[in-house]
This record gives C-alpha cells, sequence and structure tokens, in this order.
C-alpha cells in the first residue's frame, strides 16, 4: 500500500501545480499582452529501489512553458498604444535594470521622459532606455520608430525622429516566465534588433488566455484530482482490511 499511496500523493502534488498554472491563466485574462503559461512535458520517471525500498514509477512535468499564440488586436485612440503584429516581443528594462521582454504595449512617458509600459518596464531602445523629449504630437511606425513634434514647434513642421523601440526575435523554446510574470531569455543573451517585427500603433493585443478553454482544463483537472482522493481513500479501507486478517491470524 506504501507504493500506491506515495504514487499517487506525487500525482496530486503535479495537478495541483497544474490547477495553479490555470488559476492563474484565468487571473490574467485581461492583462494587455499576458502570455498563457502551459504545463509541458508530462511522463514519467522510473525510480530504481535501493536499500529494500521497491521501485517506483512516478508521475512527471517538466518546466511550464509559453504559450507562442497571439491575442485579439484592440483598436484604441491613443498613439502611444501599440502591439505587435504577429511574431516577436519588446525589449524593456526592470528596475534593477535587467533587460527582459514583453508584448505589453500600452505606452506611457515619466518625468525623466523615459518610455514605459502598463507593467512599469523601460522601454529600451537601440542605443539603450528609450528616453521622449516633451512633444505635442508623437508617433510610434510599424518598425518602432517614434517621431514627435516638438513642444513649442510651430505647426506644420515635421516629425522629428526621437528613437526607435527595439523588437527583437526569439524562439519561443527559449523563453522562460520568472517569478515577478516578467519574460526572460533562457540562454540569458538578448539578441539583436530584428527588422521582421512590426507593430501597429493606435492598438493594443489581448492576453491570449481562452478563457472556456481555461475553465475546461480547470475541470478536468479537479475531477483528476478527486479521483486520486479516491485512490487513497481505496488504499486506506484496503490497509485496514489486511489489518484486520492479520490480527485474526494471530
Amino acid at each position: 500500500m506504501e507504493r500506491l499511496t506515495q504514487i499517487t500523493l506525487n500525482s496530486m502534488r503535479l495537478l495541483s501545480e497544474s490547477q495553479r498554472v490555470i488559476a492563474s491563466n484565468l487571473a490574467n485574462q485581461n492583462t494587455i499582452g499576458f502570455r498563457k503559461d502551459m504545463p509541458t512535458n508530462l511522463g514519467s520517471v522510473y525510480l530504481q529501489g535501493e536499500s529494500g525500498i521497491d521501485d517506483r514509477v512516478f508521475a512527471s512535468q517538466g518546466e511550464t512553458a509559453l504559450d507562442p499564440g497571439n491575442g485579439t488586436l484592440i483598436p484604441t485612440d491613443r498613439p502611444l498604444d501599440t502591439a505587435i503584429n504577429g511574431a516577436g516581443y519588446i525589449v524593456g528594462q526592470t528596475a534593477s535594470g535587467e533587460q527582459v521582454l514583453t508584448r505589453r504595449g500600452d505606452m506611457t512617458t515619466n518625468a525623466k521622459g523615459q518610455m514605459l509600459n502598463g507593467e512599469g518596464l523601460v522601454i529600451m531602445g537601440d542605443q539603450g532606455p528609450l528616453t521622449i523629449p516633451p512633444y505635442s504630437s508623437i508617433d510610434i511606425a510599424k518598425d518602432g520608430t517614434v517621431s514627435i513634434q516638438p513642444l513649442g514647434s510651430e505647426p506644420g513642421q515635421p516629425l522629428q525622429v526621437a528613437g526607435r523601440i527595439r523588437l527583437v526575435e526569439v524562439p519561443p523554446d527559449n523563453i522562460q516566465k520568472a517569478l515577478d510574470g516578467t519574460m526572460r531569455l533562457k540562454s540569458g543573451s538578448m539578441p539583436q534588433s530584428s527588422a521582421n517585427v512590426q507593430l501597429n500603433s493606435h492598438f493594443l493585443e489581448s492576453s491570449n488566455v481562452n478563457s472556456v478553454d481555461s475553465m475546461v482544463d480547470m475541470i478536468e483537472t479537479s475531477r483528476s484530482y478527486e479521483m486520486k482522493v479516491k485512490l487513497l481513500t481505496v488504499a486506506k479501507d484496503l490497509d485496514t482490511a489486511s489489518a484486520k486478517l492479520m490480527s485474526l491470524n494471530n
């Protein structure tokens, strides 16, 4: 019974982790640019017993991957709102100075003129943090070029280039999500800017979480967990019955 109990408890642990991931996805279904987490690499591992311990075959689960699917483009009336058209990422910088990846394009500028997105990341340009001078109007081109009408300039003057948002291409299997929710590269090396990544100005990208699919996954996971609980109850009953039989023999 010990073997059955250990294997069942291990499966319940993995199901609990899967349920946590699904719940996190549902909680972020309205977060701009959110990438859904997917528990992957489900399988089994054979543990050969040593020192008299019986062999075990445990359920195993690899690291959580990110769903590369894109969200829906939502039109807005803000010139600072931008969404990636297709694959690719915007390079941002955390408060600690670490460069990370983001799909979130709800941009603003702070008192220093730095461009930030809705999760507080400083948006990187080709030469470092993107800083925008005071402006009366602003435009973000498809290639990430930011052009402004400087504050106080004569109307009708051509726009001036203030910088370019750094856009990169990264394979999905080279991305992992940290505990703070930011997306980082497994390799640790940020690639060069890519001309293949395009932006849509006056748009935001929704989360790629499908609430219906997530709810179905949550129900299936809950039912699997309930089955494991019943299996533990059966194991307990069998163990109790075996103990009674052994006491009768004595």
